[in-house]
């Protein structure tokens, strides 16, 4: 049977659409035998409630809308996957579309939030999102939550990684472990992800008595195994060349070890090497140092910035931060003297 309403269910269970409304929301007291007659009545007959038509009646979806980017480097979908459990538990669905890295979409796509009602908005790793869309957002009273890539916007609250902190403390580790020559593959300094990495990395170079030295340094336009295949490839083809490299990225370090791989370098007896963000350091052969984040807070804390607009729309904005996790895999070694 097709196009199943509220009243078929009702007349099936013998009971008032009123009562079958109650335990398909769970709202109000239902006798144990009438909402057991319903539940039989709505799997047999197959209905399925029409959230749409609820959310244009009391003007909440229960629906937050998550925009993301795609990205080799999935670390979003880590992100998302916190986010989705967190608004799970707060009583929301998350409706997630994820955008192309190269086709600039996104007004369309915030367009589409919009006409679902959600009733919050959270962005993550996507910095092409035109400004004015925020203000628009503001307006029509829905909350944006910026992930990972922050935005300075008076309505607009971030959630951002500590990237100067995981990035200094990897490579102060491997300054521990005695290396004076550590590259570094890298993406260019366009945002703030960048650019904290990087300064993380100079950091620790300076704590350690080292100054930079631009041959040790490539920087390439995405986060892709290919760029740090050519990066190592450079680095190896220098006349002395490092003992470490801190990939920015754990695609980034895929690409690196693949080239030393060609070579019969192996990691770490030839080259320590340690990367970023966790999505693939498991996965490599030999598994590698890398940078996680405290996921079990983001979710949360999304939810918690998201409520907080709900509740005051004209609020000061503000910046959280994530916490990083150094995991240590054994592939950077102590360097012999």
């Amino acid at each position: 049977m097709a196009n199943i309403k509220m009243t078929d269910v009702a007349a099936a269970a013998g009971v008032s659409i009123a009562t079958v409304g109650r335990v398909l929301h769970k709202n109000g007291y239902v006798s144990e035998e009438a909402r057991v007659r319903v539940e039989k009545a709505v799997a047999e007959l197959g209905y399925v409630p029409n959230r749409m038509a609820r959310a244009l009646k009391q003007q909440k979806s229960g629906v937050i809308g998550s925009l993301v980017v795609f990205n080799r480097n999935t670390l979003y979908q880590k992100i998302n996957s916190s986010i989705i459990d967190a608004a799970e538990r707060h009583g929301y669905k998350l409706l997630t579309i994820e955008g192309r890295q190269d086709v600039r979409e996104e007004e369309d796509l915030v367009d589409q939030f919009i006409g679902m009602q959600v009733e919050g908005l959270v962005v993550t790793s996507n910095r092409f999102v035109p400004h004015p869309l925020f203000d628009r957002l503001h307006r029509l009273h829905i909350p944006v939550v910026m992930v990972e890539r922050t935005l300075e916007h008076r309505y607009v609250d971030n959630l951002a990684v500590r990237d100067v902190h995981g990035a200094y403390q990897t490579v102060s580790h491997m300054v521990r472990k005695g290396h004076r020559r550590i590259g570094l593959i890298a993406v260019e300094r366009e945002d703030n992800v960048e650019r904290e990495r990087f300064e993380g990395y100079i950091k620790a170079l300076e704590e350690g008595g080292m100054k930079r030295d631009d041959r040790l340094i490539h920087l390439y336009p995405q986060y892709t195994i290919e760029y740090g295949y050519e990066a190592m490839g450079r680095l190896m083809e220098l006349e002395e060349p490092p003992t470490a490299v801190f990939c920015t990225a754990d695609t980034l370090a895929a690409g690196a070890m693949q080239l030393l791989h060609s070579k019969n370098k192996h990691v770490p007896g030839d080259m320590s090497i340690a990367g970023y963000d966790n999505v693939l350091a498991s996965e490599l052969s030999p598994p590698i140092n890398s940078v996680d984040l405290a996921l079990q807070d983001i979710g949360e804390t999304v939810l918690r910035l998201l409520k907080r607009r709900m509740d005051d729309p004209e609020a000061e904005a503000v910046t959280e931060l994530i916490d990083t996790i150094y995991v240590d895999r054994g592939t950077v070694i102590q360097l012999k003297k």
